[in-house]
């Protein structure tokens, strides 16, 4: 059984029990759910319901594409979005129900491979102390800050784009440490919920790296959020041995893998 919503609240609303049943998996749907208002081929939501068993569709432009819940429903869900002339881009998905979806999708002549593995992963202890050096950016940190997330971008393969308008919004999210006058290394805190927030936009300049100044603000902006009474979460590419050791380290334990399908 398919269901159509009206928006992505309406969306969120009805299914918001089994959205909390895993929130590390759900979260982007409470992030993109409010910004899906007008439907159409590009931008739609649905929820398909068999047996017991439930998956839930957002499209969300400029955004992946997201899919939430029960693998043994991708099948229905393809054939819907074939069905109703429904775009389809870049999607995230946890990785067990992305695969099932991209073997649906070869039935209607579409590759989709996922080109980003990602991890999951969650820290709840403090496991060494803050550093006195990592300190909030100002307004006048802008400019640089638009710089280095555009580095980041390009250096983790993203697709997304380097959006002025709502850097601003997040400059007081970001945590920073200044080498020789420039902003060495930074990262994020966002997805603030009663039970966690993550860590992202972690990007530190090539001529500062390896010298554990990542560290300094991961660190950091993790006790943070522990100290806040959350959980700290990240998620980080399976193929950057660097990053895996550095957030191993600091006490981060995988929960679950996900990735980001790319049409080929």
């Amino acid at each position: 059984m398919i269901k159509e919503y009206k928006n992505g609240n309406e969306l969120v609303e009805e299914n918001r029990a089994f959205l909390e049943l895993d929130m590390t998996k759900s979260g982007f749907f409470f992030l993109d759910a409010p910004l899906l208002i007008n439907l159409d081929e590009r931008n739609y939501v649905f929820k398909v319901e068999n047996n017991g068993k439930k998956l839930l569709v957002l499209s969300v432009e400029p955004f992946n594409i997201l899919f939430y819940g029960d693998k043994e429903c991708a099948k229905e869900a393809a054939e819907y979005i074939n069905e109703k002339g429904y775009v389809l881009r870049n999607y995230l998905a946890e990785e067990e129900l992305g695969n099932a979806f991209a073997d649906v999708l070869k039935k209607f002549g579409f590759e989709y491979s996922e080109e980003l593995a990602m991890d999951f992963m969650e820290a709840d202890s403090i496991s060494e102390p803050s550093s006195a050096e990592v300190t909030a950016p100002t307004d006048s940190d802008f400019e640089e800050l638009f710089e280095l997330k555009g580095y980041f971008f390009k250096d983790c393969g993203l697709l997304d784009e380097n959006n002025a308008e709502r850097l601003k919004k997040q400059i007081k999210d970001f945590r920073i440490i200044r080498r020789d006058g420039k902003i060495a290394s930074m990262a994020r805190m966002t997805q603030v919920t009663d039970r966690d927030a993550k860590i992202a936009d972690v990007y530190t300049r090539d001529e500062y790296r390896g010298k554990h100044i990542a560290r300094l603000v991961v660190n950091t902006l993790k006790n943070e959020i522990i100290e806040s009474g959350r959980i700290a979460t990240l998620n980080v590419d399976q193929k950057n041995p660097i990053s895996n050791h550095l957030y191993g380290s600091l006490g981060f334990k995988k929960v679950f893998s996900q990735g980001e399908y790319r049409q080929k």
